[in-house]
C-alpha cells in the first residue's frame, strides 16, 4: 500500500527482546544456586562386625555410636554419659516408641557397648537396633 505522498509503507517483522527475559533467568539461577543447602552427612570412623543373619534397617533412627575408644557419640556429637542419658530422654520425650540405632566399632570396649544399651533401657528405651554388614560372599572355585 502506498502511504502518504506516494512513499510506500514498511510493515516490521514482530521482534521480541530477549535480554530482559535472560536476565530474569539468571536472577533465578543465582537465587537458587545461594538459597540451596547442601547436607554433609557427618560420620565416625566406626567398623561394624559382620553377621550373616543380619536385614536391612531404617536408617532414619537416633543413633548412639561408641568409637574403638569407647567415646559416646549421639547423633554424631560427642557426649558423655550425663549428656547421652539427656539426649535419650530428650528423644523419648519426643517420640516415647523411637528405636534407638546402637552403633558400636568392632573393636570398642564390651563394656562400653552395654553400659549404652543400659542407659537406653534406665531411660525407658525399649527398642534398639544394632547394625552390622553383610559379611563377603566367599569367591567361588571353577
Amino acid at each position: 500500500m502506498d502511504g502518504a505522498f506516494g512513499t510506500r509503507r514498511h510493515r516490521r517483522k514482530p521482534f521480541i527482546n530477549i535480554t530482559s527475559l535472560v536476565d530474569v533467568m539468571f536472577i533465578l539461577l543465582l537465587f537458587l544456586m545461594v538459597s540451596t543447602t547442601f547436607r554433609r552427612h557427618q560420620g565416625l570412623d566406626i567398623s561394624v562386625p559382620q553377621a550373616a543373619t543380619a536385614t536391612p534397617q531404617n536408617k532414619d533412627t537416633p543413633s548412639i555410636s561408641v568409637n574403638r575408644h569407647g567415646d559416646y557419640y549421639f547423633g554424631g556429637v560427642q557426649v558423655d554419659e550425663n549428656g547421652l542419658r539427656a539426649a535419650i530422654a530428650d528423644t523419648l520425650k519426643k517420640d516415647p516408641g523411637s528405636v534407638m540405632m546402637l552403633e558400636a566399632d568392632e573393636g570398642a570396649e564390651f563394656g562400653k557397648v552395654v553400659r549404652a544399651m543400659d542407659i537406653v533401657r534406665e531411660m525407658g528405651g525399649e527398642k534398639m537396633v544394632i547394625p552390622t554388614r553383610m559379611p563377603e560372599p566367599s569367591p567361588v572355585a571353577p
